[in-house]
């Protein structure tokens, strides 16, 4: 492992910090509502020695916290997210025994770990790893960790890093995320040392964590204190949506408990649904974030840090570096939030065909679809800048758009229900396009989809460059979020 002191971090321009409620000493992580504040070191009394839990094992219920021996615990409670403040007790080792809350004192731990508890030591107990697992590598356990007692230097913070991610993979760390690897090749259930990582307080910074030498996903971490030691334990499960409780984040903890639970950074796909626009280069200041995105194309999965960006759209040309000339369009994004997954599609024309048309805007779509594992969930997204707001549904037996069809009144640059609309799977289902006002019921067009089970699609209905204005000449871009990296796909209309 490589260790770093007094790197100078890359601090992400356009970072506006989305910290999930933190917790401190027992209880849940989602229900505090002040995190901790780090008022500077505490001495380990010379003749004692301090403890703390960290309780980050997702799906495990909260538990008591003993020392073997003793009826009483020493903590109650402790949920999944939260840290106990450090415990001070005379030098001696000790046991901790984890029982699920309300258990016996005298039934079968959970998990146990002998400390030794020498005289002026500090000491952490992580309890990770997946409750109630026969799989010897994912099971619950407890990692020890001596905690530095030394106070950190002023104008400084030791941060040290913990992979007890239930399902995650062996990591690189990249302290600001700039490239460089700090701690390499660490292991699930392993730590990054005692030594800890030095760096500059007062500043937010990134964590970015690598495999196999790609990207897999990148935090926020708000501004330490001066002179402070932050633990962060990397727990949950990469297999969960990020936005999910059990989703993989960082738990940050000081000397007083849980400072925070941060999830991922937000992720976004463009997707360009502009029928007479260029190809696209997009940039958000002067960083590239996309290049020659054709129309119809989906972008590679864009992680940033969370806030609101103003996106840049220039035609596209060779190199990443900003063009000097004026963006072809210019567009700005909700504030991005951690744990989401977006898609912000680029609709509308530059120069609209027509009064009716609409001009060029990003509408941006956030991923929350329900789970379903027997039906395709479904959200039509009305991207066709030439056309009025249509009623979207499967034909009935007259080869009608019915009038109570599922998606009733939909204008340009919107989407319909963010859970998605529930197809069966096991045939073909034709979904009818009429204008929203017209009786006559008889789709202007239409589009045969084949529903699979435990599928999720956003449907983006755009106008097909070169049409002909007012002719309905419509297709989807067919946006598959089931899997990561999502895909695009084209569906023509039907005849």
């Amino acid at each position: 492992m490589a260790w770093m002191r007094g790197k100078t971090l890359l601090v992400v321009a356009l970072t506006s910090l989305g910290v999930l409620a933190p917790a401190c000493g027992g209880g849940s992580a989602e229900d505090s509502d002040t995190p901790p504040t780090q008022d500077g070191p505490v001495l380990v009394p010379p003749t004692q020695a301090q403890l703390r839990i960290v309780q980050a094992a997702p799906g495990a219920p909260a538990m008591d916290v003993y020392l073997a021996g003793n009826p009483t615990p020493v903590a109650r409670a402790v949920a999944y997210g939260a840290t106990t403040p450090y415990l001070t007790r005379d030098a001696g080792a000790v046991t901790v025994e984890l029982r699920p809350t309300g258990a016996a004192a005298d039934s079968r731990p959970v998990v146990s770990q002998p400390v030794g508890m020498e005289a002026g030591t500090r000491w952490t107990v992580v309890a990770a790893g997946a409750f109630g697992s026969s799989d010897s590598d994912a099971a619950m356990r407890t990692m020890l960790l001596r905690d530095n007692t030394v106070p950190a230097d002023g104008g400084q913070t030791r941060v040290r890093i913990v992979n007890a991610g239930t399902d995650a993979p062996t990591v690189d760390v990249d302290l600001g995320n700039d490239g460089s690897v700090e701690v390499g090749a660490l292991a699930r259930f392993k730590d990054s040392g005692e030594a800890a990582l030095v760096l500059p307080s007062g500043a937010a910074f990134q964590v970015g964590l690598r495999t196999g030498g790609q990207a897999l996903t990148s935090f926020t971490v708000p501004a330490p204190g001066s002179g402070t030691d932050t633990l962060v334990v990397a727990t949950g499960l990469m297999s969960a949506p990020a936005r999910a409780g059990d989703g993989f984040s960082l738990l940050t903890a000081g000397r007083d408990g849980t400072l925070a639970i941060l999830r991922q950074n937000p992720t976004v796909y463009v997707l360009h649904a502009s029928p007479d626009a260029p190809a696209l280069d997009l940039f958000a200041s002067d960083r590239e974030l996309s290049g020659g995105l054709a129309y119809g194309a989906l972008s590679s999965p864009l992680q940033v840090p969370p806030g609101a960006y103003t996106l840049d759209f220039f035609a596209a040309a060779s190199g990443t570096e900003r063009p000097t000339s004026a963006p072809v369009v210019t567009a700005t994004t909700p504030t991005l939030v951690p744990g989401e997954r977006y898609l912000m599609v680029a609709a509308g024309y530059l120069v609209p065909p027509r009064p009716a048309a609409s001009a060029f805007t990003l509408l941006p779509l956030t991923d929350r679809f329900a789970s379903d594992p027997s039906n395709l969930r479904l959200r039509w997204v009305h991207a066709a800048a030439d056309t009025p707001a249509v009623d979207v549904g499967p034909l009935g037996s007259e080869r009608r758009v019915l009038p109570d069809a599922p998606f009733l009144d939909v204008p340009f640059a919107s989407g319909t229900a963010q859970d998605g609309l529930p197809l069966p799977s096991g045939g073909t289902v034709t979904l009818g396009v009429v204008p929203s006002n017209d009786a006559n019921r008889a789709p202007r067009t239409s589009f045969s989809v084949t529903p699979q089970p435990d599928t999720r699609v956003f449907a983006v209905a755009t106008d097909t460059p070169g049409s002909a204005p007012g002719s309905w000449d419509l297709q989807l871009l067919w946006v598959d979020t089931t899997r990561t990296p999502w895909t695009v796909s084209t569906r023509a209309h039907g005849p």
